[in-house]
């Protein structure tokens, strides 16, 4: 740790890879990032990560800051460990039973809490599922509380390694926290030709990527004329045939038809053509 002292520090944590981030009181322990620690979420006691640690005086007043219960021991790890491997057996016996009730569902997850209370089993569908009869089921099946958690496309994906077509592994499991909106138009204004195939993530909706350079390029945007319209380029007329918005470049169709060429320029190496007077009927 650093020279402040232990009460002076606030813990950011995280119970999960790119889950939200919890900060806590370190109470009279020292820690390091990357430590372990057993402490309440929003789900119950569960081991979560140390990934920040800060002087209090930095942190917003209005940041809720809890307790840690203790720091993780090797034994805390061993137990978890086991409880992972009996989550993956839940899973297995989880979808024998949702085949024979014939169920639209399918299971792909399954967690304890460190205390064992609670069994949360994670699934996706197309539609709304009537799942009460198998929450009995499992109920008297595990002999603890059971919650079956509905989730999306991009929830499923960030549960296994999956490399994106950059070939890093996917950001939502690496460091998104949420899922912002990613939209077409986003794909349009940075140039990209439309093919869903080439413009969809491993989860089959839009690439996060669109979103992350959406700000530079609508600021890169503001000093571009649009494709289709006419300028000057050294006092000859010219149209603008495309763009390289990070470069703040243009593509231009340059002279008369017989004689025309291609290039590519500086944005402010082109002016606006002036409109065509259109008195006298022009």
């Amino acid at each position: 740790m650093n020279n402040k002292k232990k009460e002076d520090v606030i813990l950011g944590v995280r119970f999960q890879r790119t889950g939200v981030l919890y900060y806590m009181d370190p109470l009279h322990y020292g820690f390091r990032i990357g430590d372990l620690v057993v402490a309440n979420s929003n789900r119950g006691v569960e081991i979560a990560r140390v990934v920040s640690i800060k002087p209090k005086e930095q942190l917003d007043k209005n940041i809720e800051i809890t307790k840690i219960i203790k720091p993780a021991t090797k034994s805390d790890i061993e137990k978890q460990k086991e409880q992972e491997k009996e989550a993956s057996m839940v899973v297995k016996k989880c979808r024998k039973i949702v085949e024979e009730m014939k169920l639209k569902m399918k299971i792909i997850h399954a967690e304890y809490t460190f205390d064992a209370c609670k069994l949360t089993i994670y699934f996706v569908s197309d539609d709304r599922v009537d799942f009460r009869e198998l929450v009995k089921k499992l109920a008297a099946e595990y002999k603890t509380r059971i919650e079956l958690r509905q989730v999306g496309p991009r929830d499923e994906i960030k549960l296994y390694p999956n490399l994106g077509i950059c070939g890093r592994e996917v950001c939502c499991r690496t460091h998104l926290e949420n899922f912002d909106t990613v939209t077409i138009k986003m794909a349009k204004e940075q140039g990209v030709q439309i093919n869903m195939q080439k413009i969809s993530g491993a989860c089959g909706k839009l690439m996060c990527c669109f979103k992350y350079e959406e700000e530079v390029y609508k600021e890169n945007m503001k000093g571009l004329p649009k494709v289709g319209s006419l300028v000057k380029y050294n006092e000859e007329d010219a149209k603008v045939i495309g763009l390289d918005v990070l470069n703040k470049k243009v593509r231009i169709r340059v002279g008369k038809k017989d004689e025309e060429r291609y290039e590519t320029v500086e944005a402010d190496e082109i002016k606006k053509a002036a409109k065509p007077n259109k008195k006298g009927g022009e």
